[in-house]
């Protein structure tokens, strides 16, 4: 007897479908939705400890009341790891409902001073950047290895000839390794993006309040450092009027990225397509028909594609949540922290998946190299060998292939009596025309391409070793924030009063 599968098509398949890419595509039909606070509880323990370590080294609370503050926080921590608290709606926010806790486990004297020389503002401000720091270090991880798992497929494939398009129709012959170093170029410069957007992110909002710091004489540079942040974000009302910015910051990079992996998402579609079969997919990344018993969709590129659409629309909310708002802080910017939620939730597993898709894919490289061989694919190589040659202007060689394409067909290359009828045409030597085998063979077409960035073998090669050391110095200043942070977490985690 088969194993129950949880949905009803599937039972064609080979292999069952990956659970991920089941739930990635069923999205929120059948998913709740966390509360928005709830994400935040791991950060807000954090700031309160960083806060209340820091108010005890300045004096301004009793080492016997950062104690207690402490043992509640490692309380509440447990709770949360085990699924235990649930924050009460009637307490309004995750801060209040930390500080409630603690004071009901540990008493209003060492509950009552967590807020001191501070405010929900710069404590909300400060959460939001460790939540989007840690998201986008995630997310960082999940392009960066998905960059690597693409460039290990470009380097076995820089021989694996294949169609090059405009159009949608048949252009010019390039490689699988050569079009898989343009996936790579481009998330490149998305790992770029997310990079400075986190450099923007890192850096410290905590102590100014409502805007307009404390009477307090508290330390932010020791709350920088507990914290793992770079630097003080100093001014204070700054800190709490870009409460939007840095949401949108870190959209605008997920939403570039949901770009470039919506192209790679239509490519996979196309050419995996039954009629063209250049690619296959492997079973576990198909979904299929309540109807159609036969069905393989690749339904997790066009979610994909969709919910690049759903970060374009995530972008510009929070591009015109702020505007014209006069300086200080505004309630309006609370939305913010849902739409930059909604964005990482939607999007955040789609590297992944297609690093599984990727990693699974079918390369039928003689169905690519036969593709090569039809289309007149090989028409710009000879109109360049014959510009060359005959030492002729481009654009008369450009029309006199023209003219060979339209006398070769019905057949799909360009056949030599065409071509030598057309030299003859345009007042040219025809014997050139018996050079013309050479230019029926895709691997050869390729080699002559010998410039930087082609899809020449030599070239891809060169490529793929630039974009592996882009990889490596772009993931460098990260790994190291990286082992920071989980550094200085443990300090206010196990820290002895």
């Amino acid at each position: 007897m088969k194993d129950k599968q949880s949905q009803i098509w599937g039972s064609h398949l080979k292999n069952q479908p990956d659970e991920q890419n089941v739930l990635f595509c069923a999205g929120r039909d059948v998913q709740a939705l966390p509360m928005a606070d709830e994400l935040l509880l791991p950060y807000d323990i954090w700031t309160n400890r960083a806060h209340c370590i820091m108010l005890e080294r300045q004096g301004l609370i009793p080492k016997a009341s950062l104690a207690k503050i402490l043992t509640g926080l490692s309380q509440l921590e447990k709770l949360v790891e085990t699924g235990e608290f649930s924050l009460d709606p009637a307490k309004e926010d995750v801060h209040i409902n930390v500080e409630a806790f603690v004071t009901e486990r540990q008493g209003a004297d060492a509950g009552g001073r967590m807020h001191i020389g501070r405010s929900r503002n710069d404590q909300s401000a400060c959460d939001m950047r460790l939540y989007l720091r840690s998201v986008g270090l995630n997310l960082f991880d999940s392009v960066k290895s998905l960059a690597d798992s693409l460039l290990t497929q470009a380097a076995e494939h820089t021989e694996s000839v294949m169609p090059g398009f405009t159009h949608y129709q048949p252009a010019m012959v390039t490689t699988w390794g050569h079009w898989l170093c343009a996936y790579v170029q481009g998330l490149c410069r998305d790992l770029e993006r997310l990079s400075f957007s986190i450099s923007q992110i890192n850096r410290n909002p905590l102590g100014a309040a409502a805007a307009f710091g404390t009477s307090w004489p508290i330390d932010r540079k020791l709350t920088t450092e507990l914290l793992a942040f770079a630097k003080v974000d100093s001014n204070t009302l700054d800190c709490i009027v870009s409460r939007w910015e840095n949401e949108a910051q870190l959209a605008h990079a997920g939403a570039m990225l949901m770009n470039h992996l919506s192209i790679v998402s239509q490519d996979l579609i196309f050419l995996s397509h039954p009629y063209s079969g250049l690619l296959q997919l492997d079973d576990n990344y198909v979904t299929g028909s309540s109807i159609m018993p036969q069905k393989k969709n690749p339904d997790f590129a066009e979610v994909i594609k969709s919910k690049a659409s759903l970060a374009h629309g995530f972008l510009s909310s929070l591009l015109g949540i702020q505007k014209g708002s006069l300086s200080g802080y505004n309630r309006d910017t609370q939305v913010t922290k849902y739409l930059i939620m909604d964005l990482i939730r939607e999007c955040e597993a789609a590297p992944v998946i297609l690093g599984g898709v990727f990693e699974s894919l079918t390369i039928n490289t003689e169905k690519m190299k036969k593709q090569c061989e039809t289309g007149f694919m090989n028409s710009v190589d000879i109109a360049d060998h014959l510009a060359r040659t005959l030492e002729l202007p481009f654009r008369e060689c450009y029309h006199l292939l023209s003219r060979a394409v339209k006398l070769s067909e019905p057949d799909t290359i360009i056949t030599n009596a065409a071509l030598q009828k057309t030299l003859a045409e345009f007042g040219h030597p025809t014997e050139i025309a018996e050079d013309l085998e050479q230019f029926h063979d895709p691997r050869k077409l390729i080699d002559q391409r010998q410039h930087q960035g082609s899809p020449a073998p030599e070239q891809t090669a060169l490529q793929i070793a630039e974009l592996s050391g882009q990889l490596k110095s772009l993931s460098a200043p990260l790994e190291e924030l990286q082992n920071n942070i989980l550094k200085k977490h443990e300090i206010c985690q196990n820290y002895a009063v």
